[in-house]
């Protein structure tokens, strides 16, 4: 961001600089934070009033607190957000911090103890101590947030950082400096002041403290569909975080949601209903329910088909092949007239949209209808697929069977495509 294009964004960054250089610094830090909120792709969730309160209050009043619901359900984005929240104004949340400052990582199936608290390198040739994560988070005095906390096994990366979680002192290890005949001991402790610090320390010995204060937390987000495909938190870390479920949002919501996401308003009712029977079809099956956040790219896609799918139509060449003895006969494009689908789709049981050959009545021009609908049917599945197919690819054939028998039920895609779907996952698991 360019800071000499708003005049009162200037004067900010002068009167920071004229602060000194840890106030300047601190300024390039919320820069960065709101450039990255600028940049990154919100998801709209609508959170109870009850869930609102729980989050920020588990935060306020908690070292360490998890935000746990299906992917998709905008955790990463709400997080942000409570973070700017308490970035704002920390008073009013009860924290005697200026401000809250944050560094985001998000764990790896590789991890270690070396990657998150204490590793070693080589410094001139020699082994040196080298701070991981939380270390580094600690002196900075930033907030630690794990992003996707169950990609990695942080019951082993963590090792005796549980144990300084529930509030003791522990020693991680040994603090080496290249050409020192012994390392110094690293002890991770709590400090009563609000700030987070590291200090060296004469303790009948040299002593390298990493002190968390009143006001430092380790913040995450966990996906609990995920949970059984990748890593389980293990009730000795589980213990040392506050759960905070965020659930998926209503069928009722999505609804209203997704509709600010189509552009074509003479296909919004029709995008809008059959994206949504998808998102409902997760909803009904427990152990399957995803968040908007997986969705919401679905009407871009089915818009960008039907464009396509309208030049064919328009096209010289395509009106002839469609009506070769009147080559004057405009094509028949009704099948694109959301409002006219919407009309004949409520006159079907469960507003069904899908008919079989045998329904379909030709003599009212419905022939164009009929192709052009199993190419929309093939769109949709196609969006779907790549939308959440790598998330489907990793359930269990049981719980594709449940979860296909609620797309049929409710006719979410058709049965073929249903098919194709769950064929195509063979290559997302390769």
């Amino acid at each position: 961001m360019n800071p000499f294009a708003n005049l009162d964004e200037f004067e900010l960054m002068r009167q920071a600089a004229l602060k000194g250089e840890e106030e300047f610094v601190r300024f390039r830090r919320r820069q960065a934070v709101d450039a990255r909120r600028r940049v990154g792709r919100n998801v709209e969730l609508r959170l109870s009033d009850r869930v609102n309160r729980m989050l920020r209050l588990a935060i306020a009043s908690s070292r360490a607190v998890l935000l746990v619901g299906p992917p998709g359900t905008g955790k990463t984005e709400i997080l942000e957000q409570i973070i700017d929240e308490f970035d704002k104004s920390p008073q009013r949340f009860g924290l005697g911090r200026e401000d809250v400052t944050a560094a985001w990582v998000t764990p790896e199936e590789e991890w270690t103890f070396e990657k998150v608290v204490l590793g070693e390198t080589i410094i001139g040739g020699e082994l040196a101590s080298v701070e991981g994560d939380l270390l580094t988070s600690l002196r900075k005095d930033d907030w630690l947030i794990l992003d996707e906390t169950n990609r990695a096994d942080m019951d082993r990366v963590l090792g005796g950082v549980l144990t300084w979680l529930s509030g003791k002192r522990v020693k991680v290890g040994n603090w080496r400096q290249p050409g020192a005949d012994e390392g110094t001991p690293v002890y991770l402790d709590w400090t009563d002041q609000a700030n987070s610090e590291m200090r060296e320390v004469d303790n009948g010995g040299p002593v390298r403290e990493y002190l968390g204060g009143s006001d430092w937390r380790i913040l995450g987000t966990y996906n609990a569909v995920d949970a059984q495909r990748v890593f389980r938190m293990g009730q000795a870390l589980g213990r040392r975080f506050k759960h905070v479920p965020v659930p998926p949002a209503s069928e009722e919501d999505f609804r209203m949601l997704i509709t600010s996401h189509i552009h074509e308003m003479d296909l919004a009712e029709l995008i809008q209903e059959r994206v949504t029977r998808l998102y409902a079809a997760h909803l009904t099956v427990p152990d399957a329910q995803l968040g908007p956040g997986l969705f919401v790219d679905m009407p871009s896609y089915l818009e960008h088909g039907l464009r396509l799918i309208r030049e064919d139509v328009e096209s010289p060449a395509s009106a002839m092949a469609q009506n070769p003895d009147r080559p004057d006969t405009p094509p028949d494009f009704s099948f694109l007239d959301s409002t006219a689908l919407v009309a004949e789709q409520d006159a079907l049981e469960h507003r069904n949209l899908i008919s079989t050959d045998s329904d379909r009545d030709t003599s009212h021009g419905l022939n164009v209808l009929a192709g052009q609908e199993s190419t929309f049917d093939e769109m949709l599945a196609e969006a779907y697929l790549i939308s959440v197919g790598n998330i489907l690819a990793k359930y269990e054939p049981d719980l594709l069977d449940d979860l296909g028998v609620s797309m049929m039920r409710i006719q979410a895609l058709t049965p073929e495509n249903w098919r194709w779907v769950t064929h195509s996952l063979s290559a997302m698991r390769a």
